[in-house]
């Protein structure tokens, strides 16, 4: 039998070596009636180029496994590969120890958090888990990691001037791991929590007991980065108690299942108050167009969570240019102590306020007095309605 062997690239994927029979001959050599004709495939000059491409996209994916192996580069702007929106982030904001998958630079590693917020994260790791819940057959919570709120840290202290001079409200707080974290870095003047879940509060001024019991312990000579910050305070209310967010300069908010009508309520006291940033997690159409906040988006990141799959994107968005104006001065019975008399404050901050003004042993003993009677209190006793008989 007459065979003709057509030889085909091996990197071409689709195509192997065959042997096409071409035409059935007898012993006497003339052709049986058991032709079969076959179609002889042969390599175009598309069929090259692909597999030309393919070399090319192995020899990529070979580069940047070796890539994995090498040193860091030292460069002065990183781009976050993570962001949907690419932003640029400083480099002595984020020091980057290692390469991150197929030779990206990793945005955040364990060498940007300081001393002091790996610290407080242990204690309250220790105390209520990493992942939170809300007391013995509760609901348990996603927290977001360590990496990912010092991720959303490094992009406000870049893009919406966080520093010590700021004001800091987080609603909804929860535990408090954005409160605490904030008040060690960058160790903001006034960080401020709010939760109307009274199991949730309880649990996170536990964390702040321990975190004040720690602070308190501390030799006056230490390490700047080993300092725990104090000036941290959760308060247990319902934050449309307030008409507005003065005095604080950062609004932030983990509003993911938060109802419409309260979306309605906080729109309409930040646009009443000077808080010059909204830090939440829902984008511009739904903040915007939907809830008519008067802010403007500078910047997104993607951030991770605890104890779940779940990924959800930080917008950051500073007051609208079209409606930045002068507030107009309110008149307030007493300001508080320790604030500028040109800053505004609601009634509702005034008492967290002052408390943050003084020294850490001070507030460690409000804060064990909260605990005290949030978690020992007697359990009410149920008063029996009499039995009247009918008869």
């Amino acid at each position: 039998m007459l065979t003709r062997s057509v030889q085909i690239p091996s990197a071409h994927e689709e195509y192997i070596n065959t042997s096409i029979p071409l035409l059935s001959t007898s012993e006497t050599g003339t052709p049986t009636k058991n032709y079969k004709k076959r179609n002889i495939i042969t390599p175009s000059s598309s069929d090259i180029d692909y597999v030309k491409s393919l070399d090319t996209k192995r020899k990529f994916q070979n580069d940047s496994r070796r890539a994995l192996e090498m040193p860091p580069l030292s460069e002065e702007k990183i781009e976050d590969k993570e962001s949907d929106t690419a932003s640029v982030v400083s480099l002595e904001d984020c020091k980057i120890g290692r390469n991150g998958p197929f030779g990206h630079k990793a945005f955040i590693s364990q060498q940007v958090v300081k001393q002091n917020t790996r610290t407080v994260y242990k204690i309250i790791n220790k105390m209520t888990g990493q992942i939170g819940g809300n007391g013995n057959g509760g609901a348990i919570y996603g927290e977001l990691t360590m990496g990912s709120m010092q991720k959303v840290i490094a992009l406000m202290k870049e893009h919406s001037n966080l520093n010590k001079d700021s004001r800091f409200i987080d609603v909804g707080c929860g535990l408090g791991k954005p409160n605490v974290h904030v008040a060690q870095d960058p160790g903001v003047a006034f960080s401020y929590g709010i939760e109307m879940e009274h199991v949730r509060w309880a649990l996170g001024m536990v964390n702040i007991d321990k975190i004040l019991d720690a602070a308190s312990q501390q030799s006056i000579i230490v390490n700047e980065d080993e300092k725990i910050g104090h000036r941290c305070i959760l308060e247990y209310g319902d934050i449309t108690q307030a008409k507005v967010f003065d005095p604080f300069t950062h609004v932030y908010m983990f509003d993911i299942g938060f109802p419409p009508k309260l979306f309605h309520k906080l729109s309409e006291m930040f646009n009443k108050s000077q808080s010059p940033f909204l830090i939440c997690y829902h984008g511009p159409k739904l903040m915007i167009d939907r809830y008519g906040f008067d802010v403007e988006l500078i910047v997104q990141a993607s951030t991770s969570m605890h104890g779940s799959s779940e990924n959800h994107s930080c917008y950051i968005y500073r007051r609208s240019s079209k409606t930045t104006r002068k507030a107009k001065r309110r008149r307030i019975s007493s300001q508080p102590k320790g604030l500028p008399n040109s800053v505004p404050c609601d009634p509702l901050y005034k008492n967290a306020f002052e408390l943050t003004r003084g020294d850490v042993d001070s507030l460690s003993d409000f804060v064990k007095d909260s605990v005290v009677k949030s978690l020992y209190s007697a359990r009410p006793k149920r008063e029996r309605k009499p039995v009247i008989s009918k008869f």
